[in-house]
């Protein structure tokens, strides 16, 4: 589909991309609403609307070092209620800009609550028509539908326990005694247990077929034994894993194979003619990938083995028909029933660590105020680098915003804001008022520093607390001035040498709450467009001096050229305690994170803290005199 510019073309209802809905039926160009439904990524999660699961290296990475100063004027506020010219123009402008910024090729969806589909491509080559997407973990949206979809025909229950469908999972290793059993709702929700991935075999060879591919998918259970579970129901913490083998058990219950059963239940029902969760598709092709931050490298894209947590890619104009699809169950019409679209975007029970984080099943929402009442809008992020796609819409009023990138480099950072910025408009067409951020709780007294002073670990890493006037906080590397903000910390930054004071709406919206969760020291950090709890949390944690022996400090690689973890290495901090630095490879793109991490025993250590990727056990052994480590399925070979 051609891209459409702006610059070269006044956006018009003409030049719209109408749907229908069925063969020969047209569809009403306006349609009734139902009053507001009131309903964390992402395969590699991102903060929901600011936004993860999500929790990512590149808006964290955008956040702090890609600063907008203070001094730069903002525009006059634009009027787009019932205005579709200047609404169009102004949405196709945040589009083209953001494709120019460094994505070699975007994908475009927008709906303005009329049932009229808009979309379209950016960049990309011309040769190929019709190009999909990788959209990661928006995929997880998908399984939830058909387990929903399930129940709807009454052949299972969200509340069932998982043993039902995977009788192998009794046979997982439990980090304590008495857990309850895990239910199908408590993987949805993500807070079962279970590991965040089985690194082992995670990414395939570029060069699987599909036959391969399903054969990878189906052994998911295989590994269960081998597999190690925390608490349920203690805190968030995201799984792939879980939402691989939430697919298996779709495949059991239907008795059909998981793409034949996603491309009749759900791609065929919406009318969606370019989506599959596997690799090869008659009809369209998968947009090529690119890295680079200054200049692009067409890299192979990733496949992996857990299809139903990341793997669907669709095109802009097939998220449309998902979508549209997805609202007429308000009807009892789409792809769920009414009760069922109501269950997907209501507020699940969650632990008490997701604090103000919602989730539905699993659909992340975020409490907005627009005209003094409460709106709740709905979403997902996607990231399978070099792809990255986020998703946002409002269930009541059905406005929609889709957008997908085909490139890991700075521009990335800058997808999930502007896909907020053209909700916000779209908004404001359909509904003449504006979406504001609910103002930040009311805290009583200021906190205060004493007794939490030392180190923490999140899922961001390790951090301290360090004394001082004013007190300092390290995330990432950076140490933050803390300064009292309603009766909470907020941030300062100085860079170079302390010379030049940061200045960023994001930034200086930050606020860092500390205090006790379940008996144990944290701090959170949340803002009016981040809610706490989206990003996890701190954990105050005292290191040992319990030490392996000096020939396990080494680094360790793994001999799988495909491997999501190519090396890890386990060090010692300055401090005498224990660190773990995990090497991930994700499209072009390496980075790693610094973990804490104490013995148990002689051969296991465990990594510290509560969340994504924290709490896991590590084995450490010795093979033909060479020091061994066993993390996430992988066996690690000293150098």
């Amino acid at each position: 589909m051609k891209s459409r510019s702006p610059k070269k073309t006044k956006p018009t209802r003409k030049s719209s991309l109408k749907i229908k809905s069925k063969p020969k039926t047209k569809i009403k160009e306006k349609e009734d609403h139902l009053l507001p439904i009131r309903p964390l990524p992402i395969l590699f999660p991102l903060p929901p609307f600011s936004n993860r699961k999500r929790i990512s290296f590149f808006l964290f990475f955008n956040i702090l070092f890609f600063f907008q100063c203070s001094s730069l004027q903002e525009k006059p506020r634009e009027v787009y209620h019932n205005n579709l010219v200047t609404t169009e123009t102004e949405v196709l402008s945040k589009i083209e800009k953001l494709q120019n910024s460094g994505i070699q090729s975007l994908a475009y969806m927008y709906m303005l609550g009329d049932g009229v589909i808009h979309a379209g491509n950016q960049g990309g080559e011309e040769s190929v028509q019709i190009q999909r997407f990788k959209i990661g973990s928006i995929t997880k949206l998908f399984t939830g539908i058909a387990l929903l979809q399930l129940q709807d025909k009454g052949k299972l229950k969200l509340d069932d326990q998982v043993s039902k469908y995977l009788p192998e999972i009794k046979m997982i290793q439990s980090r304590g005694k008495n857990f309850p059993e895990i239910t199908l709702r408590d993987i949805l929700t993500h807070q079962s247990g279970l590991p965040s991935d089985l690194a082992s075999g995670f990414f395939l060879s570029p060069e699987a077929n599909d036959k391969e591919i399903l054969e990878s998918f189906r052994s998911l259970p295989k590994h269960l034994i081998h597999i190690e579970r925390n608490e349920p129901h203690k805190n968030h913490s995201y799984s792939n894993f879980g939402f691989g083998l939430l697919g298996v058990v779709i495949e059991r219950v239907s008795g059909l194979g998981i793409e034949e059963y996603f491309q009749k239940e759900i791609f065929k029902k919406a009318g969606m003619k370019h989506s599959t969760l596997l690799e090869f598709y008659e009809g369209s092709d998968l947009a090529p990938g690119y890295h680079g931050f200054f200049w692009k490298t067409k890299t192979k894209p990733q496949k992996i083995r857990d299809l139903t947590a990341g793997s669907l890619s669709s095109t802009g104009e097939d998220m449309g028909f998902f979508m549209k699809a997805l609202f007429q169950s308000k009807k009892g019409k789409g792809l769920l029933s009414k009760e069922s679209f109501a269950e997907f975007h209501r507020i699940q029970k969650g632990p008490s660590s997701n604090f103000q984080m919602k989730l539905g099943l699993p659909v992340l929402l975020q409490e907005k105020i627009s005209g003094g009442k409460t709106v709740w809008i709905s979403g997902h992020s996607g990231s399978l680098p070099p792809y990255f796609a986020d998703l946002v819409y409002d269930p009541e009023t059905e406005i929609v915003s889709f957008l997908a990138g085909n490139t890991t480099g700075f521009a990335t950072a800058e997808i999930q804001p502007t896909n907020k910025e053209i909700l916000d408009i779209l908004f404001e067409y359909k509904t003449g008022n504006s979406l504001e951020p609910v103002p930040l709780p009311k805290r009583k007294d200021q906190n205060r520093l004493d007794g939490y002073f030392g180190l923490y670990v999140s899922p961001f890493g390790i951090h301290e607390l360090k004394e001082g006037n004013p007190p300092k906080l390290e995330i990432m590397g950076f140490d933050f001035d803390l300064v009292e903000k309603e009766n909470r910390f907020g941030t300062n930054l100085l860079l170079f040498f302390g010379l030049i004071p940061i200045k960023d709406k994001s930034l200086e919206s930050f606020r860092i709450e500390f205090e006790t969760w379940d008996h144990e020291q944290i701090f959170t950090l949340y803002s009016t467009n981040m809610v706490k709890g989206s990003l996890g949390f701190a954990h105050r944690f005292q290191p040992n001096q319990n030490l392996p022996a000096e020939s396990y400090f080494t680094r360790y690689s793994t001999k799988d050229p495909h491997s999501l973890i190519p090396r890890v290495e386990l060090a010692k901090d300055k401090r005498g305690f224990l660190l773990f630095s995990i090497n991930y490879s994700l499209g072009g793109l390496s980075y790693s994170t610094t973990l804490p991490c104490q013995m148990e025993s002689a051969t296991n250590l465990r990594i510290l803290g509560y969340g994504r990727n924290l709490g896991e056990r590590l084995e450490i052994k010795k093979f033909a005199e060479k020091p061994v480590l066993v993390y996430s399925g992988i066996e690690f070979i000293g150098d």
